[in-house]
């Protein structure tokens, strides 16, 4: 009797052992699946990191040989329209500084356009403010691979180097021809046409589509990131953001009667 009470003792034994054998090697391979988990999650971490430095490293700095600057071009991105509405034309230096970040592709770009263009032609023409355009492209991702906005700002950097007479109208007839956001824009060969309609020589119309301008406007884009544009249109009057809570410059007349009081 003894002996089968010592034969059930030691099976129990044996049972627990295999048991906290079982355990531990479960919790081996846990403690496993989570250094493995780890190591992949440092890994993405890690290629993230080398992703975004690479990436920053192809974009070309607005100072640099690699990003070819059209006429009137400052150290911003900015492209000056002068009094006379040609780009690189003159500005009176005492004048406030107005600067408008816009993309092409941007529907509330064409809508600060309508509600302000008469009021900011009026200005400049006045010589009320020094005006810089900067035509970015922050809304690339919304037309479906075909880059618009880049080359839509080309586009207008190509004109205001080679036909600057010409910058206010053409921009103006872009946003007229807006195309909606989501789509694939316009190609170039429309643009070239609004160009010409616009009055840009057809000589210089059949330049756009060779970007020569492409590097400076991804060199700009990335420089109005770093001066705090978060959006377009974005509005700096003398180098500080607006404020829309305190200028309401999408209600008619407000962006002017804000300059008017400096």
């Amino acid at each position: 009797m003894a002996k089968n009470n010592v034969t059930g003792s030691n099976d129990k034994v044996a049972a627990a052992r295999k048991q906290a054998q079982q355990q531990v090697k479960a919790q081996e391979r846990r403690t496993v699946a989570l250094i493995v988990a780890g190591v992949a999650v440092v890994a993405l971490i890690f290629g993230g990191i080398v992703w975004y430095i690479i990436d920053q490293a192809s974009v070309p700095d607005l100072e640099s040989g690699d990003a070819v600057a059209p006429l009137g071009a400052d150290e911003t991105g900015g492209i000056l329209i002068g009094m006379d509405g040609e780009a690189g034309g003159e500005a009176p230096a005492d004048a406030p500084r107005l600067d408008i970040y816009e993309d092409f592709m941007c529907p509330v770009c064409g809508q600060f356009e309508q509600i302000n263009k008469d009021d900011i032609d009026a200005m400049r023409e006045a010589g009320d403010i020094q005006l810089y355009v900067h035509p970015i492209s922050i809304l690339d991702h919304t037309s479906q691979g075909s880059k618009f906005s880049t080359r839509a700002a080309n586009a207008a950097a190509t004109v205001a180097d080679a036909a600057p007479a010409h910058i206010v109208p053409f921009m103006s007839a872009m946003y007229e021809n807006q195309p909606a956001e989501g789509t694939t824009g316009l190609s170039d060969e429309q643009i070239e046409q609004i160009a010409v309609e616009a009055g840009v020589p057809e000589n210089v119309a059949s330049t756009i589509d060779e970007g020569r301008f492409t590097k400076w406007v991804i060199a700009a884009t990335d420089r109005s990131s770093q001066d705090g544009v978060r959006g377009t249109p974005s509005v700096m009057v003398d180098r500080v953001m607006l404020d829309q809570a305190e200028v309401p410059y999408f209600q008619p007349g407000a962006l002017k009667t804000h300059i008017d009081g400096l």
